[in-house]
């Protein structure tokens, strides 16, 4: 990496605040039933990811400059960073799966993948688990058929991999957000009527968007009574999506409105900013990819074993959702990330 594109990367820890607490509430939402559940959409969340997804990963490039940027050496290192950890888990509850099947555990939608005796059956069924860019929504595919999933929340890697793939494309055409907005909202309502799933590309354009404005102006201040207010409107914009009181053709469009707000508050100097910064928060979106891939194997093979009750129970269960978060970053993501810098200066050097 030369010099310029060292001191490119600079990292704005409120974002990675930011995703963590995503990660955390997309977890709430799968644990918790009820007005909690309401409160937390899971998917809005995903949303979030994918603008902050869009604005980090375009932020070096633009800097730096598309002819001169080593996009072959990006791509590389981030195939290995999203693959690695979303294969490994996948192939975890795979064989859980199935010796947990040969013990008599019960679960129709597992059943048929790997209650098998044949190992030619059993290498496909984990060959269909671990195809990602087959899946287009949570258990659904393509070809419009739907899917068991063993880890469900891996079907978002598909949209992060394609977009991944496409990035030098966006860094040429998503850089105005006047333009990038409006096609971004246009694709959110057209998806309300005809289920359109490439929606979920058009909203990595607005956190590229978010990226050349920041690259143009560097960081910009937001005033606190500004900040405060303004991120209070997002969450609530995000969180009404749970509780179906406005139409669909509505409810999305403020939702994704939303997790923008929340993103430009996060990417400005503010108090709001700063919290997102602090140590715990910020150790929250370290682990928040391993948070988001193993929360719910945590859930349905620790979860049930759990002798504690009452109102202790969920401060259990959160626990253990992120003491297993933090393991499997220690023990699969942190090496994948390594392994996927050291992808990158090999390739340069070849």
């Amino acid at each position: 990496m030369n010099e310029k594109e060292k001191d490119s990367d600079t990292r704005i820890y409120a974002l990675d605040g930011l995703r963590g607490l995503a990660a955390l509430a997309v977890v709430a939402y799968h644990y918790t039933g009820g007005a909690l559940r309401q409160l937390l959409p899971g998917a809005q969340f995903v949303t979030l990811f994918f603008i902050l997804s869009g604005l980090v990963l375009s932020i070096v490039p633009l800097r730096v400059g598309i002819d001169t940027y080593n996009w072959s050496r990006y791509q590389l290192r981030r195939i290995a960073r999203l693959a690695i950890p979303t294969c490994t888990v996948i192939g975890i509850c795979c064989i859980v799966s199935t010796i947990a099947m040969h013990m008599g555990w019960k679960a129709e939608e597992y059943a048929n993948a790997f209650s098998t005796s044949s190992p030619s059956v059993w290498l496909h069924n984990l060959l269909t688990q671990l195809d990602m860019l087959s899946m287009t929504t949570a258990g659904t595919r393509v070809d419009g058929s739907t899917l068991a999933m063993v880890d469900l929340p891996s079907w978002s890697m598909c949209w992060e991999l394609l977009f991944s793939l496409a990035l030098p494309v966006y860094v040429i055409i998503a850089t105005d957000m006047r333009f990038v907005a409006p096609i971004a909202l246009a694709c959110v309502l057209l998806s309300e009527w005809t289920q359109w799933p490439l929606r979920h590309m058009a909203m990595f354009a607005l956190g590229v968007a978010l990226a050349k404005r920041l690259t143009d102006n560097g960081r910009e201040t937001m005033r606190d009574v500004v900040a405060v207010p303004l991120a209070l409107c997002g969450i609530v914009l995000v969180c009404q999506s749970g509780f179906g009181l406005l139409p669909g053709i509505v409810v999305q469009p403020l939702a994704v409105c939303g997790c923008l707000i929340l993103v430009v508050v996060a990417l400005t100097c503010n108090v709001v900013s700063d919290l997102l910064s602090t140590p715990p928060v910020r150790w929250l979106g370290r682990i928040s990819f391993s948070l988001y891939l193993t929360h719910l194997p945590v859930r349905d093979w620790i979860v049930p074993y759990i002798p504690v009750q009452g109102l202790l129970r969920p401060v259990v269960l959160f626990a253990l959702c992120l003491l297993a978060a933090e393991a499997f970053y220690l023990a699969v993501e942190r090496p994948a990330t390594r392994l996927s810098r050291r992808l990158g200066k090999v390739k340069r050097e070849a």
